[in-house]
């Protein structure tokens, strides 16, 4: 089960990295549109995150349940919003700054609520 929740781990890490690296990306193009890395590993965010959780509850430890549904809810927002709008051309830049800073404060919740 351990390997499991490392590689889980890992997974999840480098698609936040990811993720928040295609926003700035993004921003520094000019373009503000929900590429194609930032669709995908908004889900594998989500997916990763859900999979960590499973395996951890499995495994008996003790999660801040509280810390777990916030994130849960910032993730599927962020989830949401790529899906919902990833077509639209041009992108409301509202949608697009709201769905980045969604992601980073998901990163920011992560590591700095104990």
């Amino acid at each position: 089960m351990d390997a499991l929740r490392a590689i889980l781990l890992v997974l999840h890490v480098g698609g936040m990295a990811v993720l928040l690296a295609g926003f700035l990306l993004e921003v520094m193009s000019g373009n503000r549109r929900f590429s194609p890395v930032i669709f995908h590993t908004a889900g594998i965010q989500f997916l990763t995150g859900l999979a960590l959780v499973g395996v951890n509850e499995a495994d008996d430890r003790d999660l801040n349940h509280t810390k777990v549904a916030v994130k849960l809810l910032v993730a599927l927002t962020v989830v949401g919003l790529t899906h919902a709008l990833r077509k639209r051309d041009p992108l409301p830049p509202p949608a697009f700054f709201a769905a980045f800073g969604l992601a980073a404060a998901n990163a920011i919740i992560a590591y700095s609520w104990t």
